[in-house]
C-alpha cells in the first residue's frame, strides 16, 4: 500500500491581475521504503507540491492521500494531527524556533508528539545528524548547513513514516551531504519513505526513483544531465590587482555558547584587492559566514585583531553603497514586490541614479523581469535568491561578498546566475567574495581561499586548467 497517493493536483495563484499556474495536474505515489528525488528548474512547483502534499498549503484541485487518510479539504486542526503522526517536514529554511537551543527544538517536537521524557531520542539524533557538539546552540549561531541539519533531526524526531524535505542538502559540503544520504538510505531500509525536493545530483543518484517536474507537470526521469564542471570554468585574463580594499592583521572571531568557547575564525592576515575574484571554500560550520560578516563590518573582529577598509571612501556608508552582501537566505521583504525590494537599498541611502544600476535592468540581467511586480512569497526559493542578487547589485558595489548564492538554484540555474553575477561586473574593478562549498562554483573564481574550523588558507591561483 502507497504511505502518499497525490492525484491530479492543481494550484493556481493570482498576483494582482495575473494567474500563476503553479501546479498543473500533478500525480505521483510512493510506497514504504521509497525515497523519491523530485528533480526541476527553480520556479518549476517543486516547493509548491511539497506544502500541498505535508497539509500546509491548500490545492485548488485534487487530492492528497497520507497512509490512507484524506489530507486534502480538512480543517486545520485535523490536518495538524495527520502531519504529527504521519510526517516530518523540513522547509528551505525556518524550521526552528529562534529562542530554543538545537536540543530544545527536537524536544519540543517530541512533546508535540506525546514523548516528553525521550532524551536517548535527542541524543540520538544530534549524534546521527552530526550535531552532539551543537546540542545548546541557538539557531543564530548555527551556519546554514548545521541549521539543516538541525531541521533535519526535527523532522525525524517521531520518526514519521513520510519524510518531506524541501533541498535539505542544498547549503552542506560534500561530506555533510553524504552523511544525510547515509542516513536516509538508513530510514529506507528501515521501510520509511521519503519525498525530496532536490537539486543535487549526488542525492538524485541515491534515491529509489527519481520525479521530473516542469511547469507545474510531474514526469519520470531516470537520471539527471552530466555536466562536466571544467568545461564551465569562465576563462578570463588574470586579474590586474587594483588598490588594497581591505586589509587584516590577526583577524579572528571568537564566541561563548553553550557555555563553551567557539573559535570561528583563527588569526590570520589578508589583503582584498579590487578587481579579485575569490571563492571561500569550507565544509558546513567551518566559519565561512562569520569571515563574510567580519569582512563587511558586521560582526567584530576579538580584541587583537587589526581590520580596516583603506580601499573605500570614508565620508560613505560601507553598507549597502560600497559593500553588497547577498545572505544565504534571501531576506527580503514580504510586502515589498520583487523590484521594490531590489529599490530599496538606492532609497534608504539615497543614492544617486547615475551612481547606480536601474533596478529594472538588475532584475534583467537575473532572468527576472517577469516577477517584477510578485512578492516574495510568490516566488519560488531559487527566484527569491536572485532576487537578493540583484538588490545587491543594484548599488554598483566596490565589493561583493555572497554567501552561498547559487546554494538553493539547480546546477544550470546557478551557474547561468553566477555568469550574469559576472557579467555585471565584468570591466570594473568590483571584487566578488563568494562562501561555496561546490568545487563547480569555485572553478569560476580566479583565487581560492580554503578555511578548516576556523584556520584559514589563502591558495595560489590554478591556471592549469587540468
Amino acid at each position: 500500500m502507497s504511505i502518499l497517493v497525490v492525484d491530479d493536483l492543481y494550484r493556481f495563484f493570482h498576483p494582482g491581475d495575473a494567474e500563476v499556474r503553479a501546479l498543473r495536474g500533478a500525480s505521483l505515489a510512493i510506497s514504504r521504503g521509497e525515497t523519491v528525488a523530485l528533480v526541476g528548474p527553480s520556479g518549476s512547483g517543486k516547493s509548491t507540491l511539497l506544502a500541498c502534499v505535508g497539509g500546509i498549503d491548500e490545492p485548488d484541485g485534487g487530492v492528497v492521500t497520507i497512509d490512507g487518510i484524506r489530507m486534502t479539504r480538512r480543517p486545520e486542526e485535523q490536518r495538524a494531527a495527520l502531519r504529527a503522526r504521519a510526517i516530518g517536514f523540513l522547509a528551505q529554511s525556518r524550521n526552528l524556533f529562534g529562542h530554543l537551543s538545537v536540543a530544545d527544538n527536537i524536544h519540543l517536537q517530541l512533546r508535540l508528539a506525546g514523548r516528553p521524557h525521550a532524551a536517548a531520542r535527542i541524543d540520538e539524533l544530534l549524534r546521527l545528524v552530526g550535531l552532539s557538539h551543537r546540542r545548546g546552540a541557538f539557531p543564530t549561531t548555527l551556519s546554514g548547513g548545521e541549521a539543516a541539519r538541525a531541521g533535519l533531526a526535527v523532522a525525524l524526531a517521531n520518526d514519521p513514516p513520510l519524510l518531506i524535505a524541501d533541498e535539505p542538502t542544498a547549503e552542506v559540503d560534500a561530506e555533510t551531504e553524504r552523511q544525510i544520504l547515509d542516513l536516509l538510505e538508513k530510514r529506507r531500509l528501515a521501510g520509511g519513505a521519503a519525498l525530496i525536493a532536490t537539486h543535487s545530483p549526488a542525492l538524485a543518484a541515491s534515491a529509489s526513483r527519481i520525479m521530473q517536474i516542469s511547469d507545474g507537470r510531474i514526469s519520470v526521469s531516470m537520471s539527471l544531465p552530466k555536466e562536466s564542471a571544467r568545461a564551465n570554468r569562465r576563462h578570463r585574463a588574470a586579474p590586474d590587482r587594483g588598490r588594497t580594499l581591505i586589509e587584516a592583521h590577526g583577524l579572528a572571531r571568537s564566541f561563548v555558547a553553550d557555555e563553551q568557547t567557539i573559535h570561528a575564525v583563527l588569526p590570520f592576515d589578508c589583503a582584498i584587492r579590487a578587481g579579485q575574484r575569490i571563492a571561500l571554500m569550507g565544509r558546513s560550520g567551518s566559519g565561512k559566514s562569520t569571515l563574510l560578516n567580519l569582512l563587511a563590518g558586521l560582526a567584530d573582529p576579538d580584541a587583537t585583531s587589526s581590520i580596516a577598509w583603506p580601499g573605500f571612501d570614508p565620508g560613505r556608508p560601507l553598507r549597502p553603497q560600497q559593500i553588497g552582501f547577498v545572505f544565504q537566505t534571501p531576506s527580503l521583504i514580504p510586502a515589498l514586490t520583487a523590484l521594490e525590494n531590489v529599490r530599496l537599498p538606492l532609497e534608504l541611502m539615497d543614492i544617486e541614479p547615475a551612481d547606480a544600476m536601474d533596478p529594472g535592468e538588475a532584475l534583467a540581467r537575473l532572468s527576472l523581469s517577469d516577477l517584477a511586480d510578485k512578492l516574495p512569497d510568490q516566488m519560488s526559493g531559487g527566484q527569491m535568491q536572485r532576487v537578493a542578487i540583484a538588490r545587491a547589485l543594484v548599488s554598483r558595489p566596490v565589493l561583493l561578498l555572497a554567501d552561498e548564492p547559487t546554494g538553493q538554484l539547480d546546477r544550470e540555474t546557478g551557474h547561468q546566475v553566477l555568469e550574469s553575477l559576472l557579467e555585471a561586473i565584468e570591466g570594473s574593478e568590483t571584487t566578488l567574495l563568494i562562501a561555496t562549498h561546490d568545487e563547480t562554483v569555485a572553478d569560476f573564481m580566479d583565487d581560492r581561499w580554503v578555511i578548516e574550523e576556523g584556520r584559514v588558507t589563502l591558495s595560489k591561483p590554478d591556471r592549469s586548467g587540468a
